[in-house]
């Protein structure tokens, strides 16, 4: 899988420039549970691995 790293500003600064109105935005991040499960996810509580936004064209 090809990553492409972006700044969080970037991101939501382009689709307000698109014309969007942002909703909701959500960081995914590990729990607790399954940090203890699955070690390799703590760096994830840093940078998380999903970036979630909800947005509409206007």
């Amino acid at each position: 899988m090809l990553k492409h790293h972006r700044t969080l500003a970037t991101m939501i600064n382009t689709l307000i420039s698109a014309g969007f109105d942002l909703r909701r935005v959500e960081e995914f991040a590990s729990t607790p549970e399954q940090t203890a499960e699955l070690p390799d996810l703590a760096e994830e509580l840093e940078r998380p691995m999903m970036l979630l936004v909800s947005a509409r064209k206007i």
